[in-house]
């Protein structure tokens, strides 16, 4: 009988370039596993990749775990499923760190996180072995001509054969028939009042005519859109943000503050986590000062316990959630 055993782990994903920020969702079982990850990334910073990296005997190996994407949110996302007996080749308790590179323009390690506790890490070695596995195989060699041997031409293209002298010449098609427009516009030469035709031809709407209906105070104005969380917490958004703030400015700046998130005197927006993980979403705040941010605070909905669940470490359970908070620098 195999033993059937779970595991869940809430990863948060450290920069190693600036303007980068995430957090990934891992569940295992003995013979499936799941990862959820989701990043913000500077504007034009090209493809990323996630793949997971460990280390034995002094030597760094990684295994790729696929693209991220761009969701409606702005946010870049990789939800997959794989067999944690089997994940490049060696099972998922090999590998000891979740990474995020830059694949594109020089690839380098953008983000990295703990599996499972924490571990002396050289960044050198982990960033090499990553980006191995996104270079750019070498193209084969072309072929050099011996010494006064002259170079190879390339083929002519053979000439399409001739039809036969009997075949029938093809009809030309029919010309298609223009359709007559509709309600042509009517010229305006002098710069006199347009007179625009409906479909049904049956009434004539003059300038004057559709600007008093503008002004009739009947229709409805238009519907203003929601206050974003960074307008609320007066923070300006249309410039880059400093250190940890940077990766959550898109966010703030597209979402509105959010409901039934923690009344802490933080402001939080809502970021989507991976289904059959127990929430649809966890929460991130930002405290502002005088028009500036001086705290980060990460709030995942759970129930009360004596310790934070596995991969939770530092977190505190306050209002239904599981809270930490992070350094703005």
């Amino acid at each position: 009988m195999i033993r059937n055993e779970y595991r869940r782990a809430f990863i948060m994903l450290r920069p190693a370039l600036p303007g980068y920020g995430g957090h990934a969702r891992l569940e295992r079982r003995t013979a499936t596993g799941s990862l959820y990850v989701v990043v913000t990334a500077p504007e034009g910073a090209g493809a990323l990749e996630a793949a997971l990296a460990g280390q034995a005997n002094g030597e760094y190996f990684a295994a790729a775990l696929g693209p991220l994407r761009r969701d409606r949110r702005g946010q870049l996302t990789l939800a997959i499923q794989f067999d944690p007996r089997n994940v490049g080749g060696r099972p998922l308790e090999a590998y000891h760190w979740l990474t995020v590179a830059r694949a594109e323009g020089g690839c380098a390690v953008a983000l990295n996180g703990n599996l499972e506790g924490s571990r002396e890490l050289d960044a050198a070695a982990l960033e090499r072995a990553v980006c191995a596995l996104y270079a750019a195989p070498e193209a084969p060699a072309a072929d050099i001509p011996e010494p006064g041997e002259p170079a190879s031409a390339p083929a002519a293209p053979e000439p399409e054969a001739a039809p036969p002298a009997d075949s029938p010449e093809p009809e030309p098609a029919p010309e298609a028939q223009a359709a007559p427009a509709e309600n042509p516009a009517p010229s305006q030469e002098d710069g006199s009042d347009v007179k625009i035709y409906v479909r049904s031809k049956a009434r004539v709407y003059t300038a004057a005519a559709r600007q008093e209906a503008r002004e009739d105070p009947a229709d409805a104005a238009p519907a203003e859109p929601p206050r974003s969380a960074a307008a609320a917490l007066g923070l300006d958004a249309s410039s880059p943000w400093n250190g940890a703030l940077e990766p959550l400015r898109r966010l703030f700046a597209e979402n509105p503050p959010a409901e039934g998130a923690p009344e802490d005197g933080y402001t939080y927006v809502r970021a989507p986590m991976p289904a059959g993980c127990g929430c649809d979403a966890c929460f991130i705040g930002l405290h502002a000062a005088d028009g500036a941010a001086d705290g980060i605070r990460y709030a995942i909905p759970g129930a009360n316990a004596a310790e934070p669940p596995a991969g939770m470490d530092g977190y505190a359970w306050s209002q239904g959630f599981w809270i930490i908070d992070a350094p703005v620098e």
